[in-house]
């Protein structure tokens, strides 16, 4: 198993299977690595979301797609290429979370190259949401599955880990299991950090619990200060204040509140980002993933911006949380773009740091001046990103000018 992030991927040597995981971003990638493999004589199996929610397309360059889930449905794909019988598509809906294999871990540090190990790990699959901008639930369906706990805590012992990240989407979708889960993780003196909604935080005996068993940090989806784009998208509390509650519990608990933020959803105008910034500062918010709205294939969200002609492109590659691939309704792509990285700036500049500073000195002083440095210094990096993208953009719209109706532009576009 390799993570191309991380090591150099052998491609040179002979491979009889070649299984590669592939989300949106990283897609055309995956389908340039999948006709190296082919050529040198390995049978290629695509799977992960991208390939599972546009499975066609990924068939074009691997020899078998896995759409959905995995587990169950392996075994089979190996004894198929064992016997010559590939077939195409393979789907299994909804396994059983209790088969699942304990992964075999490895201690690879991540690209911040932190000097500790975060062990990720995902409880549950599934979400009975239906955000528009998310496909969770189609590619896990909407019922909430879980991994039997006891293989949780087996997990964490035998890998010794001290800091343990949950990756699900929401880890208070179901709130029995949350608590047992809570309950579990205490007497192994763990820190740990997840993704959770407001509601689990404003829920005084889970989130009292949590933070006795080890809770340190918490990703929250915000997405929007504006109260008609949190009512449109029907996750969000209903109102900003309940937000602002549950800042304010985090902070008096130690608990980081990690943002995440949406920008350029139809309710926006250019001074959503004042009024975000204002937000953020006035409750001293230690840290946030700031995202531009992002149409991944697959969701409601992309059907519709299709249907309504506003899609720039599918290259892939740029459906990244940050660029722009469509028309925002009160905004220019490019003022969306210079908007987004202006907020940035500010967010993360000195006196913003300084000013939200004092509120952290007793969560989490070194874990705060961390992150700000990270996405500070990431966010040097986007204006030439964001340069070299509208360039392309640029080069890309006068070659569908100029190309011929029904013209194949699939390799401009993809790889």
């Amino acid at each position: 198993m390799v993570e191309e992030e991380f090591e150099p991927l052998p491609l040179n040597g002979h491979w009889d299977v070649v299984g590669i995981t592939a989300m949106t971003a990283t897609a055309p990638r995956a389908y340039e690595l999948a006709l190296l493999f082919r050529q040198n004589g390995s049978k290629v199996i695509l799977g992960g979301i991208h390939p599972s929610v546009l499975p066609d397309e990924a068939a074009r360059f691997g020899d078998a797609v896995v759409i959905g889930e995995a587990e169950g449905m392996w075994k089979q794909v190996l004894h198929d290429v064992e016997r010559n019988r590939l077939k195409a598509f393979y789907h299994n809906s909804q396994p059983d979370l209790a088969g699942s294999p304990l992964p075999v871990r490895r201690r690879m540090r991540s690209v911040l190259r932190l000097p500790f190990f975060v062990m990720p790990i995902m409880a549950s699959r599934g979400c009975p949401y239906d955000c528009e901008f998310c496909c969770v639930h189609r590619v896990y369906g909407r019922r909430q599955r879980h991994v039997p706990i006891e293989l949780i805590v087996e997990d964490i012992r035998r890998n010794g880990a001290s800091r343990v990240m949950f990756l699900d989407d929401n880890i208070g979708g179901d709130r029995s299991y949350t608590m047992e889960l809570i309950r579990a993780l205490k007497p192994l003196k763990v820190s740990w950090y997840a993704q959770a909604s407001a509601r689990f935080i404003l829920d005084d005996e889970l989130f009292d619990a949590a933070v006795r068993s080890g809770l340190e940090a918490l990703f929250v989806g915000v997405e929007s200060v504006d109260s008609e784009a949190r009512k449109r998208m029907r996750k969000s509390l209903p109102s900003i204040h309940l937000y602002e509650k549950a800042i304010k519990r985090c902070r008096s608990a130690g608990v980081i509140f990690h943002a995440s933020l949406i920008f350029g959803l139809d309710e926006d105008t250019p001074h959503v980002f004042e009024r975000t910034l204002e937000f953020l500062l006035r409750h001293s918010v230690p840290s946030i993933s700031p995202c531009v709205l992002t149409p991944y294939p697959g969701t409601p969200l992309f059907e519709r911006l299709m249907r309504e002609r506003r899609i720039l492109h599918t290259n892939w590659s740029y459906y990244d949380h940050t660029t722009v691939c469509y028309q925002p309704k009160h905004m220019d792509p490019e003022e969306l773009a210079e908007k987004y990285l202006e907020f940035r700036n500010r967010f993360f500049s000195h006196s913003s740091f300084i000013r939200r500073g004092y509120a952290q000195l007793r969560v989490a002083p070194f874990v705060y001046f961390g992150a700000n440095l990270v996405y500070r210094k990431t966010t040097r990096l986007m204006k030439e990103h964001f340069r070299n993208y509208f360039n392309w953009l640029r080069q890309y719209n006068e070659y569908k000018k100029n190309s011929t109706p029904g013209q194949d532009e699939s390799s401009h576009r993809l790889i």
